[in-house]
């Protein structure tokens, strides 16, 4: 079992934190590649995740933040993905649909959906000052199954509730192995 994190747009330094935080309490292997600055499309991103994933393999829990939990639920709910993760955890992750950002590219399509025994839990902070914590409603419309956590403080960077994020990530790898 380890760990798969996908980074937020331009945000490999700034997530570094969040990493280390996964790594001292899951105890667990973190594969954390650093993704392109220069081509921010839901293509080039898309098909590294998938790289990763068949790599990792399906016992694998991917942790997004941000740009990059975004792209991890497209993936999922794209509904062809060779290689699913046994788990997601989100992290004060945008939405793209008209009724968030709309930016047609990132968004999850209309009445797409991850497969319904994909475990989800979603970690957003009531004072994210990048992503509105709103998203996070929207969100649940395309992850019905999803488990969210509301956090008061911890800002964008989930500053203090790393533990919380940990926590999710080993409810998910203790399932998977049982």
């Amino acid at each position: 079992m380890q760990i798969l994190f996908v980074h937020g747009a331009g945000g490999w330094v700034d997530d570094q934190p969040i990493i280390a935080g996964l790594r001292r309490r899951c105890g667990l292997s973190v594969t954390a590649e650093r993704y392109p600055d220069d081509d921010m499309s839901a293509v080039a991103w898309r098909g590294r995740l998938a790289r990763q994933l068949r790599a990792t393999g399906p016992t694998t829990i991917l942790v997004g933040h941000s740009f990059g939990a975004s792209i991890a639920l497209l993936h999922a709910a794209d509904g062809s993905p060779d290689v699913l993760p046994a788990g997601l955890v989100l992290l004060a992750m945008p939405d793209w649909s008209p009724e968030g950002w709309d930016v047609p590219e990132y968004a999850v399509p209309a009445g797409a959906r991850p497969p319904t025994g994909l475990p989800i839990r979603l970690h957003h902070c009531r004072d994210d000052d990048v992503v509105p914590v709103e998203h996070l409603d929207l969100h649940l419309r395309h992850a019905p199954q999803a488990h969210a956590r509301r956090h008061v403080t911890g800002g964008h960077q989930l500053d203090g509730r790393i533990a919380a994020v940990a926590d999710d990530v080993m409810t998910l790898a203790t399932q998977r192995e049982e």
